[in-house]
């Protein structure tokens, strides 16, 4: 009986690391004046229906809600393991339709076809408090918060994970901050750092529930827990909304 509890114990372990996600997460800068058509284009009529056939889905397309001038274009792709988001782009060069389909896109380049300055790009790791995707808001006019937490250094960082794991995810669900997902950046710019995002119906959902948050007595007792403090240095906040062809 001892033996067969521990071989569950460590299938069900195998199971749960093998279910912890990855998130490219890339994030576009336009140029002024840049060609989003062209861009968009890519992203919709080539770019998710491969990585869609690849075996990745759910792919989440986004602008910035002040639609700032020149404008971002949020791209975040989960992956099932490190593996297949090391495979990806070798699956990409092999697939005839998908090299057609981004023809315009890869041809419209030079100084007299502006797009985009650079993409910014983050891999991020799930966390094991929260390892894989979820898609709790649906509604038309549905908003995603997407924050960055810089840490410190690794510790800290480490550290902050460990807050979200222990106790702050429980108290995000608690007070109606919807967890969409939680990664730990493994590669990109500003680490050592965390990133996530959140959804609400509307801002006037977000407003409140963020109020409901800095009130709750958990969150007023774990962000003065010793082991807590001084966790991250600085705090970078999107509000995005989802476009037409977004699959969340």
């Amino acid at each position: 009986m001892k033996k067969l509890f521990l071989l569950l114990s460590v299938l069900l372990y195998s199971i749960s690391v093998f279910s912890q996600e990855f998130y490219e997460i890339r994030t576009y800068q336009m140029k002024f004046r840049g060609n989003t058509g062209v861009l968009e284009n890519y992203l919709s009529k080539a770019l998710i229906p491969a990585l869609n056939k690849y075996g990745v889905n759910k792919v989440g397309v986004f602008k910035d809600l002040g639609k700032p001038e020149p404008a971002i274009i949020v791209v975040t792709i989960p992956f099932a393991s490190l593996e297949a988001y090391a495979g990806y782009k070798d699956a990409l060069l092999k697939d005839a339709n998908y090299q057609e389909a981004a023809k315009p896109y890869f041809e419209y380049v030079g100084l007299e076809k502006p797009m985009f300055e650079k993409i910014s790009t983050y891999l991020a790791k799930g966390f094991s408090g929260h390892p894989t995707m979820k898609l709790p808001v649906t509604n038309a006019g549905r908003i995603y918060e997407w924050r960055t937490y810089e840490a410190y250094n690794e510790d800290a960082l480490r550290r902050k994970v460990a807050m979200f794991n222990d106790d702050e995810l429980k108290i995000f669900d608690k007070v109606g901050l919807h967890n969409v997902f939680f990664g730990e950046a493994l590669a990109g710019e500003n680490t050592p750092c965390l990133t996530y995002m959140v959804a609400f119906e509307s801002m006037a959902e977000r407003d409140a529930n963020w109020a409901k948050f800095s009130a709750d007595a958990d969150w007023k007792r774990i962000v003065n827990d010793p082991r807590y403090v001084n966790s991250h240095s600085r705090t970078v906040r999107r509000f995005l909304e989802p476009t037409s062809y977004s699959q969340w």
